[in-house]
């Protein structure tokens, strides 16, 4: 019979937290560097995005490092973009939500725009339906609402 000590060995990795998946469509250009720079760190690649999101709106994040060999290739969008999978910090994720809701824009392309921009590959997010017609019944009644970031 085994002896039990009083304590739990605990087994796997530690927890990275609670987290919000999004998955931004973004330029082969951004996901070639995005998959080099997860590639080189041997992290995940939506942990490494979510590591440059959190940088963006000022949330503490580790640099994710790891020992990682095997990385996907990006899944195909429309318009020629490709697509990844990325894991937020819920700290950082509601903040993008918030800010991405007042710009009027997704949260892929949110995301997609904070990539785009560390790596210097020019994108333009594309503004919601909702917003526009929002912002447009908004300035037929007299009031005025942020249109931009």
């Amino acid at each position: 019979m085994a002896q039990s000590h009083g304590w739990i060995a605990r087994m796997g990795r530690k927890s990275k937290g609670e987290r919000h998946k999004i998955i931004p469509s973004m330029p082969p250009e951004a996901a070639a560097f995005v998959k080099a720079d997860a590639v080189s760190l041997g992290c995940h690649i939506g942990d490494y995005i979510g590591w440059l999101v959190c940088r963006h709106v000022d949330v503490p994040m580790d640099l994710p490092i790891g020992d990682l060999a095997e990385h996907p290739d990006p899944l195909p969008a429309p318009n020629g973009r490709v697509r990844y999978r990325a894991m937020l910090p819920r700290d950082a994720a509601d903040l993008v939500i918030a800010d991405a809701e007042r710009r009027g824009v997704t949260l892929g392309d949110y995301v997609t725009e904070v990539v785009c921009d560390h790596y210097g590959v020019p994108f333009e997010p594309r503004v919601m339906k909702k917003a526009l017609k929002a912002w447009a019944k908004a300035a037929e009644a007299g009031e005025q609402l942020p249109m931009t970031g």
